[in-house]
This record gives C-alpha cells, sequence and structure tokens, in this order.
C-alpha cells in the first residue's frame, strides 16, 4: 500500500512538472509526454527519477530526445522549484537540573558538547523554553540524517550532565514539527494565556459581587427594600 501511495505520488509531481512546461513553452502536454517523458519512462524507469537525475547535472538523461534547448532551460526552472525538497525542523525537548558545586557551568558545558554533535549542513541549536525546560532542534532537506544528529546530540548532552551529577529527562522524543503540531513553548504560551483570562474573568466576577445593589424582598405581597 505504502508503494503503491509513494508511486502515485511521484507521478502526481511529474504531471504538475508538464503543466507548468506546458504553460511556459505553449506546447501541449501531450506533445511533452510523448516528446520527453515517456521516453524517460521507458528508458530508465520512472520519469520523476529521471528528472531528479537531471536537476542534480546529469545531462545524458535527455540524450536522443526530441527538446529545443529553450524547452530545457524552462524545464530546468521548474525542476529547481518543484524537486528541490523543503527543509524541515526536528525538535525534541527535555528537563534537566544539576545541583551540584559546577552548577551552571556544568548545563553550559553539558550544550556545548551536545552542538559539537551538529554538522555544517545540520547544526543542533538549543533553546530555553524555562528553565527547566529546554529545546533542541535541527532544519535539514535529510529527515533520516537531522533525526541520527540530534539523538547523538541529546545523548551526549545526557552523558555529559550526569557524569556532573545532574540529572537529565527527555519530555518529548524528536519529532518532525508539522503545521498542526505545536512545541512545548508554544502550549505553555497558551495555557498562560488562558490562566490569564481566567484570573480576569475571576477578578471581574469578584467586582461585580462588591458592589452588591439593593437586595429586593418579597413578603406578603409587600414591597420591601433592605439595604
Amino acid at each position: 500500500m505504502e508503494e503503491c501511495k509513494k508511486k502515485f505520488g511521484i507521478s502526481r509531481a511529474v504531471e504538475g512538472i508538464v503543466k507548468l512546461l506546458s504553460v511556459h513553452t505553449k506546447k501541449s502536454m501531450e506533445s511533452l509526454y510523448k516528446n520527453i517523458i515517456w521516453p524517460l519512462y521507458r528508458n530508465h524507469g520512472h520519469a520523476y527519477d529521471s528528472l531528479k537525475s537531471l536537476l542534480n547535472g546529469d545531462d545524458h538523461i535527455l540524450e536522443g530526445l526530441k527538446i529545443s534547448d529553450d524547452v530545457k532551460e524552462d524545464l530546468m526552472k521548474i525542476l529547481k522549484v518543484r524537486l528541490i525538497p523543503q527543509p524541515v525542523k526536528i525538535r525534541s525537548d527535555f528537563k534537566w537540573r544539576c545541583y551540584t558545586f559546577e552548577g551552571i557551568d556544568a548545563i553550559k558545558k553539558s550544550l556545548l558538547n551536545g552542538e559539537k554533535k551538529g554538522t555544517k549542513n545540520i547544526p543542533i541549536k538549543f533553546r530555553v523554553v524555562g528553565s527547566p525546560l529546554y529545546e533542541c532542534s535541527v532544519s535539514t532537506i535529510n529527515k533520516n540524517e537531522g533525526f541520527e544528529v540530534m539523538n547523538k546530540a541529546l545523548e551526549e548532552v545526557k552523558k555529559s550532565i550526569e557524569s556532573k551529577g545532574g540529572s537529565f529527562l527527555i519530555e518529548t522524543n524528536p519529532v518532525i514539527l508539522g503545521e498542526n503540531e505545536k512545541s512545548i513553548s508554544e502550549q505553555m504560551k497558551e495555557a498562560r494565556n488562558k490562566k490569564e483570562e481566567e484570573e480576569e474573568e475571576s477578578e471581574e466576577e469578584k467586582h461585580e459581587e462588591e458592589i452588591n445593589p439593593n437586595l429586593v424582598n418579597f413578603e406578603d405581597n409587600d414591597l420591601k427594600i433592605t439595604k
């Protein structure tokens, strides 16, 4: 099932590229499929993989195809937009403490040791959410490598702080931060805002009770005002 979904997805991607190329070159989609896409399927398996290879500099992919220089130029422009993977953010939240003599110095050193596990393309970033809660994050186009680098960084931080008598606890495992997913820092901010709103409402209710109007009692059908 997963393989079918993947094949459907990349086929849709190829169709989108052909549509854009048709608009830019004023050529019909049928002619582009006939002269470029279908030959790529026959000669190299899936056209999507062939177009990725072309984007990476393998010009031999287009050998023997009926494609002009102008069409090739437009195709390359489209591929640079549609096939270059977008970076994703991976994050993990953790709590730690160190009440030994080294204290803050031990925490700083642990963070520095963790950052050293990052690479040139995938640097490690640490951010304090609200002590003792911290966030570790990376931005990368290679998800697998991103997870590997982050896990190494977190393991190094854990090892370093525990060697100084501190404690380390993963609050959330490394995950890709999606559009509908909120980090713990955002959840805490929402919780604070909600608490402030509830406190404001409570103050308003208390204020209304203090400004108590005259009470009206009805006894034996006689109206009595009590002050």
